[in-house]
């Protein structure tokens, strides 16, 4: 299904689609996804899972690091398929009760439970202020992440992935950690 959308674009994706691609009649599409927006849910979910095994997103030891989060955000494009997929079903979710809605939640809840790990650790680390509540910054950094996507659609020689990583050190605290200890205020590390 990921290879349809790379192909023709999460727009042209239909249940027939499906269907004529795999060689199955339409009624067992329509059996596994009753409708096209729940075909666009399996297809990004199906995304997710491939970009957070790739990713190691669940590895326990997995450590933030600004310069790569900037490097995984400049690979990514406005015009690509997967990250229009990813726009088209947060469009669906805006819509109550679909499974796009359910989905959404369901990412942004992984998302946020995923950066605030490894914002734990970089305050284990002594890379990000200890005061600083890990769950509203890993919100904090998803919002900031959405908001860039949209700066650099209409602006692409943003460099949104400097932006963000700035972004990421100064709501962690790190500049100010960093600063710190460049005047050597900083006695312990944490």
């Amino acid at each position: 299904m990921l290879q349809l959308v790379d192909e023709i674009g999460p727009e042209s994706l239909t249940t027939s689609e499906v269907a004529l691609r795999s060689k199955t009649p339409e009624t067992t599409v329509l059996y596994h996804f009753p409708s096209r927006d729940d075909l666009l849910v399996a297809a990004l979910e199906l995304a997710d899972e491939q970009n957070a095994e790739a990713s190691h997103l669940d590895d326990p030891d997995l450590r933030l690091d600004p310069g790569e989060l900037a490097r995984v955000y400049r690979s990514g494009s406005p015009a690509d398929p997967r990250s229009r997929l990813g726009q088209l079903v947060r469009g669906i979710a805006a819509t109550p009760g679909t499974s796009a809605a359910a989905y959404v939640r369901r990412r942004v809840n992984r998302q946020v439970a995923v950066f605030a790990r490894m914002f734990d650790q970089r305050k284990r680390d002594g890379l990000a202020h200890p005061d600083v509540d890990s769950i509203d910054l890993a919100r904090q950094t998803i919002a900031l992440w959405e908001g860039l996507a949209s700066v650099f659609a209409d602006d692409p020689e943003a460099d949104a992935g400097r932006l963000l990583a700035e972004g990421v050190r100064r709501l962690s605290g790190e500049s100010w950690i960093t600063l710190q200890r460049a005047i050597g205020r900083v006695e312990r590390n944490f």
